[in-house]
């Protein structure tokens, strides 16, 4: 398949408050429908509340945006005096890939960003929406990736997927350090498409399934401090509020919240979230609410953590929503 991504991006806004004369040292990009948008707001205020030091170059790969979610990006360039791009794509073309209720097309825009922006910058870290940074990223500017094509992280050891590759070197794509320079003389997008195309193939996480088959002995393995995978659902499991400091330590750089679950959803009332809420706060969102259920699943994981936190009421309506929005789904 040969893919032109510039036909992808409809139009690239501008928000640059960074002075003129300074140098980006890290580009971090982001891949987003309208139901993340929030959450990656709030993961780039992260990032900025944490790397006060640094000069970053944000990138937003969306296939939706509004006037008020422009206005809080141009507060947020201005409050922290960032550059910040968002590239609002046509996804059409995307949608002929593998996607599901779990994920949805969007997830294949981390390959656009990592071929259009490999036409001008050598780097590029990309983080899924669910990712807020709690520590600083230098260390991150300081890597030579060599002929490697990527540092990553591995995923944790019960994920359903760890057997694509029959061995330990399964990857999370939730964070990915690339190196662009060798993504495009690599063909790697094309590669990609191709294996995602083959119905043949069966692959549980499409993205990073395929991220995992073609960067195969081509990564550098980074500490799991720069991911470390935590779902809120722990808290269901152990009813220790606390447990989260297993999987969050003194030393996590970047937290990566799993799960259908996120701390901007409403009844993610626990201290594990706590990272999320501090960004949120602080960034020119603050103002708007946490988000309520949509989904079954959601409505379903809300009853069960409002039992949990003593709100009986709350979780028998939060249970009949969940059996309204699964009968509309038959």
């Amino acid at each position: 398949m040969n893919f032109d991504c510039h036909q992808s991006i409809k139009k690239i806004l501008e928000f640059n408050q960074a002075p003129a004369e300074q140098k980006t040292q890290l580009n971090i990009a982001w891949g987003v429908d309208r139901n993340f948008m929030f959450g990656a707001a709030i993961s780039m205020t992260s990032v900025l509340l944490n790397n006060k030091d640094l000069n970053i170059h944000f990138h937003l790969f969306t296939d939706y945006i509004d006037a008020d979610y422009q206005q809080r990006i141009a507060k947020s360039a201005e409050q922290f005096a960032a550059n910040i791009s968002i590239y609002v794509m046509d996804a059409n073309g995307l949608k002929v890939l593998p996607s599901g209720h779990a994920w949805s097309h969007a997830m294949y825009f981390r390959f656009i960003a990592f071929e259009y922006l490999g036409e001008k910058i050598d780097s590029l870290l990309y983080i899924d929406a669910d990712v807020i940074c709690k520590g600083s990223l230098l260390e991150l500017t300081q890597i030579d990736l060599g002929e490697h094509v990527a540092a990553v992280i591995t995923d944790v050891d019960d994920s359903p997927a760890r057997d694509i590759n029959k061995n330990k070197d399964y990857f999370n794509s939730g964070v990915i350090f690339a190196n662009l320079k060798q993504w495009k003389e690599q063909n790697f997008i094309n590669a990609a498409f191709d294996i995602l195309l083959d119905k043949k193939n069966k692959l549980s996480f499409p993205d990073q399934d395929v991220l995992n088959i073609i960067f195969l002995k081509k990564v550098i393995f980074l500490e799991r401090r720069f991911n470390a995978i935590y779902g809120i659902k722990q808290e269901l499991k152990s009813k220790n509020f606390s447990k989260y400091k297993e999987y969050i330590t003194d030393d996590t750089i970047l937290i990566h919240y799993i799960g259908v679950t996120k701390p901007w959803n409403s009844w993610a009332n626990y201290p594990s979230a706590q990272f999320f809420v501090d960004a949120w706060k602080a960034s020119p969102w603050a103002d708007l609410p946490l988000l309520p259920a949509r989904t079954p699943k959601q409505f379903k994981k809300k009853s069960r953590h409002e039992r949990l936190q003593g709100k009986y009421f709350a979780s028998i309506i939060s249970y009949i929503g969940y059996l309204r929005e699964k009968l509309k789904s038959k």
